[in-house]
């Protein structure tokens, strides 16, 4: 079996030809949109083209239809199908079987999966359509070559990376290149000269930070309790997940604790470049660590796992009771933040004192 990547996909169509069978696996969504386009792209505006996704209910019967049907708006037929666990079941691995054993002609399958795994790779199905074209593993460059493929990225936009920005630019988005195309989107429009120095990623993130989630934590970062209910409100206003603002709070609990705990190994640097820390709020988030008992991290913790678990388990506590709570201590207005009922008038249960509350 022929295994590419996904830059070297556009090569191997250009050489060789859509075959009849590209299996597309890996975790990265980013690659894995890049590579369908190119397929799309490969097949013209005049195929047939057609996008399933399995589910409880899919139909495995319109694959052996579509194999019997004639084309009647083009030549060439795409076949998209995604898996979203990796497993077709029997009735699809039949029909997957049956697929690779008497292949349509002028018909090409994708089959689109997740993470691959050996059990996956030793299916019968997946051996049956293996001999008829390449796997794509679309998974995220490692953090050694993670700098290069980003600078690389880069160049589709135009822009020319300063010094140290990929190195940076790759701990703050490891794991989701999917965001960091977006940035890099905004940032040819944004940018005048099309090189993107340090200065100009500070500058980029304090004006965006307005619009999005990360203004709240500019708020707890400035230790502003009020500006931070605030900011909480509006937020909720939009209707925004509250999950997001958990992962927040999740951040600036496990950071500030970092921190607390530091010794003489511990990397600050690296620790404030991974968490997206600019080099003018690192000595508050230093003060802050300093400044804070062992008593009120273990505080913070224990309101971030009574969070998680309203939020993930239903367990009946408020998840905005909470939240002011949290905010409260990260700001460390100790029981000043009691008085928050004319922030948050907006919401339908309105705030309360209850025995939950921890102060310090």
């Amino acid at each position: 079996m022929q295994t590419l990547y996904p830059e070297q996909l556009n090569q191997y169509l250009e050489r060789s030809g859509v075959p009849p069978v590209l299996l597309l696996f890996g975790d990265d969504l980013l690659l894995r949109m890049d590579a369908i386009d190119s397929i799309r792209q490969h097949f013209g505006q005049d195929a047939e083209k057609y996008h399933w996704i399995q589910s409880k209910d899919f139909d495995w019967k319109q694959l052996s239809e579509l194999e019997q049907s004639m084309s009647l708006f083009g030549s060439n037929t795409l076949i998209e199908l995604e898996l979203p666990e990796n497993k077709p079941g029997k009735e699809g691995s039949n029909a997957l079987h049956s697929y690779a054993s008497q292949l349509p002609e002028n018909h090409t399958l994708v089959v689109i999966g997740s993470y691959l795994k050996k059990e996956h790779q030793n299916s019968r199905w997946f051996k049956s359509l293996s001999q008829h074209g390449p796997l794509i593993r679309t998974q995220s460059p490692d953090k050694g070559r993670l700098p290069a493929f980003i600078h690389k990225r880069a160049q589709k936009y135009q822009l020319q990376l300063a010094n140290g920005v990929p190195e940076l630019l790759s701990d703050w988005f490891e794991g989701n290149l999917l965001a960091l195309d977006q940035e890099l989107r905004k940032w040819q429009l944004l940018s005048d000269s099309g090189i993107i120095t340090q200065d100009f990623l500070t500058d980029a993130s304090s004006d965006s930070s307005r619009f999005n989630v990360f203004a709240l934590q500019e708020s707890i970062q400035a230790g502003n309790y009020k500006e931070a209910l605030h900011r909480l409100t509006r937020l909720l206003d939009e209707e925004n997940d509250f999950h997001r603002f958990a992962w927040i709070l999740q951040r600036e609990v496990q950071l500030l604790t970092t921190l607390k705990n530091s010794g003489n190994n511990l990397d600050v640097s690296a620790v404030f470049r991974r968490n997206m820390i600019w080099s003018n709020q690192q000595p508050g988030y230093m003060k802050r660590a300093e400044s804070l008992s062992i008593d009120a991290l273990h505080q913070l913790h224990y309101l971030i796992e009574r969070l998680e678990m309203a939020l993930k388990q239903d367990s009946g506590e408020s998840p905005l009771i909470l939240t002011v709570h949290l905010l409260g201590l990260l700001c460390q207005q100790g029981t000043n933040h009691l008085n928050t009922t004319e922030y948050l008038n907006t919401f339908s249960q309105p705030f309360q004192t209850e025995h939950s509350f921890i102060s310090l």
